[in-house]
């Protein structure tokens, strides 16, 4: 299924994996899974509203960057406190071999043809994002195939699985069921 997501000519989507691979995605001073770019790629409308700075558009790892660690950020995680039910972000740092991960990112079957647009996801389906942290702390955002939506290739899974999870954290991002409040009694 995620293959006909790609579509075109596989001559063509290989020619354009390596033009994007030369020039790659820009660097950040860090990963960022509150990023109002990674927000909306997650799929929370008031993406624009936060406090946190813009980050670059995710892309191919650049020549030259070295990851030592990786930072997912994926959906589906709710968190309930004094106001309701939240929808949240959960941000997951990851660290082991790399390598086999941007293997499977790199693969020509699992990049993404420039100037294509990912299926677009359903309401309750999980969305992820993806950092690649050098030792420095410096990172790069990823692009995921099919836009990060939905299931992942089994080598993407693979290389993430692969990894040990060494800090998990939640973030309320949406407000999706308000806690009722009592009505006043008359006195």
């Amino acid at each position: 299924m995620l293959a006909a997501c790609a579509g075109g000519d596989p001559t063509a989507s290989t020619a354009d994996a390596a033009r994007r691979s030369a020039s790659g995605a820009s660097v950040s001073s860090g990963a960022d899974c509150l990023a109002p770019q990674v927000l909306a790629a997650l799929g929370f409308a008031g993406a624009g509203s936060t406090a946190h700075p813009d980050v670059p558009e995710a892309g191919l790892v650049p020549d030259g960057f070295t990851a030592v660690s990786a930072v997912l950020c994926t959906t589906g995680e709710t968190l309930t406190d004094a106001a309701g039910r939240w929808a949240a972000v959960t941000a997951t740092r990851l660290e082991g071999d790399v390598r086999p991960l941007i293997t499977a990112l790199t693969a020509s079957a699992t990049v993404p043809a420039a100037g294509t647009s990912p299926t677009p996801c359903g309401e309750d389906a999980r969305r992820a994002d993806l950092w690649l942290v050098d030792a420095l702390g410096a990172a790069v955002r990823v692009a995921l195939p099919s836009g990060g939506c939905g299931t992942l290739p089994v080598a993407v899974s693979e290389g993430l699985d692969a990894l040990d999870a060494v800090d998990v954290e939640h973030y309320p991002v949406e407000l999706v069921g308000p806690r009722a409040t009592a009505a006043p009694t008359g006195g």
